[in-house]
């Protein structure tokens, strides 16, 4: 009996793996494609290759050229700060002319009434001479 019983155990799993394995090979689902349709297949393929390939040349060239942007801008941004500094050098220039200016304007008003004033006490001199 003991025979008799290994005999079943043993169809039982045989039994069982068979199925196992029937069930595994018709949950893979094959699908047939005809040669027209592999050829489309193969078209749409090589043309999103292709897009592929130009999307990567166009996005190198648009990254070389941001970073030639980037350092454009920071020569340009320097520059502006030279110009600014520039700028505020000769601006304090122009005002320390225009301050000296002002003096010398204040100055020849001095010196124009101090001449007035010794043209008036000589004229008054000659005035006093030739009434005397």
């Amino acid at each position: 009996m003991c025979l008799k019983q290994y005999c079943a155990i043993t169809a039982a799993i045989l039994c069982l793996l068979c199925c196992a394995s029937a069930s595994a090979a018709s949950s893979a689902t094959t699908y047939t494609m005809t040669a027209t349709e592999m050829a489309a297949l193969d078209s749409r393929l090589s043309l999103l290759q292709q897009q592929t390939k130009a999307t990567r040349q166009a996005l190198a060239e648009s990254q070389a050229a941001l970073t030639e942007s980037k350092l454009e801008l920071s020569k340009l941004k320097t520059e502006s700060i030279k110009l600014q500094i520039e700028l505020q050098a000769q601006s304090s220039l122009l005002e320390s002319a225009n301050k000296s200016l002002q003096a010398s304007a204040r100055e020849e008003k001095r010196v124009k009434r101090q001449r007035l004033l010794w043209q008036i006490i000589a004229s008054g001199m000659v005035v006093a001479l030739v009434k005397q």
